[in-house]
């Protein structure tokens, strides 16, 4: 269930490209620039120069990856920010709120796996196709270069196997709720997930993505480079002040009266 105030209000977030602040797409973290554009944001513009522009039933499936994958890194920098820096921050969250950064622990790990198994899905199911890593393969054999799909199948295939614990829990506790897994009554347990398993996968994803990016323009996306205005680090340092007006209130330092002055105390 979404947390909300008022009808369908939606948090604003932007985030930047090295010098250029993007809204609705993507970025680059590193690439060579040309005419003071990097190839990257040239790309992202519909400004190709030289480089050639990936063909219409290649990059109609690719643009819409290159956003969903942007995204899934941001998800991921965000958990490793809260979760992944040092046992201080946890013991941190834990006095904050505890049963909330629970929650969203759970809830970010899970949907990071749920988003590198839908990536990893097959290129259709049943009759209808599947926004996948394996469907913009199959058009970059099909309309492609052949030497390109020929890299970018390699790699595929390396990160179908990385993702094999990842869509187990998918098919047996994330997207569906197998009995004995539920129950503990199967001798096959769910397969331990570690940060590592993660880092590995979303590398491969960004090779099979960057093998296309520089080929057709001779580039590569900084997905891992993915900042945000707004991210684990900017509510970090909000609990830090929060603990700290605890503290102060505790040692009779500030009155219990002044959050009533605050801008927020009915928020």
């Amino acid at each position: 269930m979404r947390c909300s105030a008022g009808d369908d209000r939606r948090v604003r977030v932007s985030w930047r490209v090295d010098q250029w602040t993007v809204v609705g797409g993507t970025f680059c973290g590193r690439s060579r620039p040309v005419g003071g554009l990097c190839r990257s944001v040239q790309a992202l513009l519909g400004i190709y120069g030289d480089a050639m522009p990936i063909p219409t039933q290649i990059r109609d499936v690719y643009d819409q990856l290159r956003t969903e994958i942007t995204w899934l890194h941001g998800r991921w920098i965000i958990y490793r920010q809260l979760y992944g820096t040092s046992e201080k921050r946890i013991d941190l969250l834990n006095e904050s709120a505890a049963a909330f950064f629970y929650i969203v622990q759970d809830v970010l790990l899970g949907e990071i796996q749920v988003s590198l198994s839908k990536l990893t899905d097959p290129a259709r199911t049943g009759a209808h196709e599947n926004l996948s890593l394996e469907l913009l393969q199959s058009r970059l054999e099909t309309v492609g270069d052949t030497g390109l799909a020929g890299k970018t199948r390699v790699t595929l295939g390396v990160l179908r196997s990385r993702c094999a614990a990842f869509r187990t829990w998918r098919n047996k506790k994330l997207a569906h709720l197998d009995l004995l897994t539920s129950m503990q009554a199967t001798a096959d347990p769910l397969p331990g997930i570690s940060r590592q398993m993660v880092e590995d996968a979303l590398k491969l994803v960004r090779d099979f993505m960057n093998e296309i990016e520089k080929h057709y323009n001779d580039a590569e996306f900084g997905y891992e480079h993915f900042s945000m205005q707004s991210d684990g680090e900017a509510l970090v340092a909000i609990l830090r002040y929060g603990l700290r007006y605890e503290e102060l209130l505790t040692e009779r330092s500030m009155s219990y009266d002044d959050i009533r002055d605050g801008k927020w105390h009915n928020a």
